[in-house]
């Protein structure tokens, strides 16, 4: 079987040596609020192990803008080499800054055409113009209900956290608006947030800085 490169698939983490890449979603946000580039080591004690850093990279000075890093494999990749020459896969190898530009592209295109559908789409995030202002007088966070009752459905609440430790940390105000009128059936291990606090910072600075309309990125 030949390598499948830059496929990208929900069981990406379960074999190390298969070319296969996360869905863009499942990214984890840099400190710079960026969905992270998928790398793997080259080096021969850790050879192949898979971890994700910012994708910001200055060829010049060898840096990334900030030094987030997250493993994805805990473990040395072990390889079978009658496996690799038949099945054509080898280590993985790093995410090109090519490949991530070219997913970062097309999921941008994707939120643009899921736009103006926001409202039907429950994967999909409003325009930053859309949103309304809670009683703080920001615009809102969109988050999923967690309740057993109402389950996976989208509202607007104060982006404002005043304590980050809590699993649904107490707002500013009290603002709080639906969006989904039904329960989204989805198992509640399954329910991802479409907008972390991260996430916010980065639309809001984008949209004051006159960069256009709120996407998910």
């Amino acid at each position: 079987m030949a390598r499948r490169r830059g496929v990208e698939d929900p069981n990406w983490r379960s074999d190390p040596c298969v070319y296969l890449l996360p869905p863009w979603c499942q990214r984890p946000l840099c400190l710079c609020g960026d969905r992270c580039q998928l790398m793997a080591l080259r080096n021969p004690d850790i050879r192949g192990r898979r971890f994700f850093r910012c994708p910001n990279y200055d060829r010049e000075t060898r840096t990334t803008a900030c030094a987030y890093i997250e493993w994805v494999d805990t473990e040395n990749p072990v390889l079978d080499l009658t496996t690799c020459l038949q099945e054509g896969r080898w280590y993985f190898a790093s995410e090109s800054t090519e490949q991530y530009l070219q997913r970062k592209a097309a999921y941008e295109r994707q939120c643009r055409e899921q736009q103006s559908d926001w409202r039907v789409l429950t994967t999909a995030l409003p325009p930053w113009e859309a949103r309304p202002r809670c009683r703080c007088g920001d615009r809102c966070q969109v988050l999923r209900s967690i309740n057993p009752t109402t389950l996976g459905r989208r509202f607007f609440v104060c982006p404002n956290i005043l304590d980050d430790d809590f699993m649904e940390p107490p707002r500013r105000c009290q603002y709080r608006e639906w969006i989904d009128t039904r329960r989204v059936l989805t198992p509640p291990s399954r329910v991802v947030q479409l907008e972390l606090p991260e996430q916010y910072k980065v639309t809001k600075a984008r949209f004051e800085r006159g960069e256009g309309s709120s996407r998910r990125v």
